[in-house]
């Protein structure tokens, strides 16, 4: 019979357990023979995934490490550097690009903003120049039509600022013209009317005598209660004024 020895078992089963952790570390590097870990690492990478799948694996490596995993750790900073790196990078090429989006947004606000000032601007110089050549209209019918005075005087300031080219000017001043001939008719007629009225001074004509009327027959006296009729005689049959009195001599009139 065949008889095992136990210290020899035993001394192979602990060497057969160290396997593993010599196949994952050496000089305590925590880094595997053969996987060209470092060699990648040291190579860099050319984008932020590539780094990202370095910062992976080493993490990875140092999850696998047992002992002397200063190195794997190590590699795992490097690592997490690069994707820093590549981040810190992708950021500020991110802001750049938010900064000029935010520049273009507010340059476009701005030549919007203008756009509609200018707008604004032109409806308010239209309707302006609109209420103005209305103006100028009612001053122009006023003035030519009624010789009003003051529509007049419009018209004279409005020719007195006109452009040597101006092409409403000569109508303009056509209705002028013709405002001002009304307005010197106007005056001369006034004159003429004041010229013919009597003035408060002039002393009143002469009686008709009261000896006898157009028909040669007396008045009577003043005082006698008789109607006078318009042809200068008295009434023949009324004492007061009543319906018929003068009715054949013109109506009744006041008894001088």
């Amino acid at each position: 019979m065949r008889h095992d020895n136990p210290p020899v078992r035993l001394l192979a089963v602990c060497w057969l357990s160290l396997i593993p952790l010599l196949a994952g570390c050496h000089h305590r590097d925590g880094s595997r023979h053969d996987d060209g870990f470092r060699s990648r690492l040291a190579h860099g990478c050319r984008s932020e995934p590539d780094c990202l799948v370095l910062e992976l694996e080493a993490q990875a490596r140092v999850d696998r490490c047992a002992s002397f995993c200063e190195q794997a750790e190590a590699d795992l900073r490097a690592s997490s550097a690069l994707v820093a790196r590549y981040r810190r990078h992708r950021e500020a090429r991110q802001a750049q690009i938010e900064a000029q989006r935010q520049s273009g947004e507010a340059a476009e606000t701005e030549r919007r903003r203008a756009e509609l000032e200018a707008a604004e601007e032109a409806r308010r110089q239209e309707e302006a120049a609109h209420a103005a050549e209305l103006e100028l209209a009612a001053s122009e019918l006023a003035c030519a039509q009624q010789g009003d005075t003051a529509a007049c005087d419009a018209l004279l300031r409005y020719l007195a600022g006109a452009a040597p080219l101006d092409a409403r000017a000569a109508q303009v001043r056509a209705s002028h013209e013709k405002g001002q001939r009304l307005i010197a008719e106007r005056e001369a007629l006034r004159a003429a009317g004041e010229a013919r009225a009597p003035g408060p001074a002039e002393a009143p004509a002469p009686a008709r005598p009261s000896g006898a009327g157009r028909s040669g027959r007396p008045r009577p006296a003043p005082d006698e209660d008789r109607v006078c009729c318009c042809d200068g005689t008295l009434s023949p049959t009324c004492t007061y004024v009543k319906r018929g009195c003068c009715s054949h001599h013109g109506g009744v009139c006041a008894c001088p």
